[in-house]
């Protein structure tokens, strides 16, 4: 990752196969909502500061 130039973030969501029930493409699992919103929000938020570093200071490539 690091070749890249690429962060990561802590939370991730993965859906084990053996342990998920599924139904119409959804999983059943009542956690996964709250995994994906957490996810999804630190996401948002390092898209949010880079634009604004980069539009501050340039990203030396």
């Amino acid at each position: 990752m690091s070749e890249l130039h690429a962060v990561t973030v802590r939370d991730g969501l993965a859906f084990p196969l053996n342990r998920v029930a599924w139904a119409d493409g959804r999983p059943q699992d009542t956690e996964s909502a709250g995994y994906a919103k957490k996810l999804l929000d630190q996401v948002a938020w390092w898209a949010g500061t880079l634009r604004t570093a980069r539009e501050a200071v340039p990203y030396p490539a």
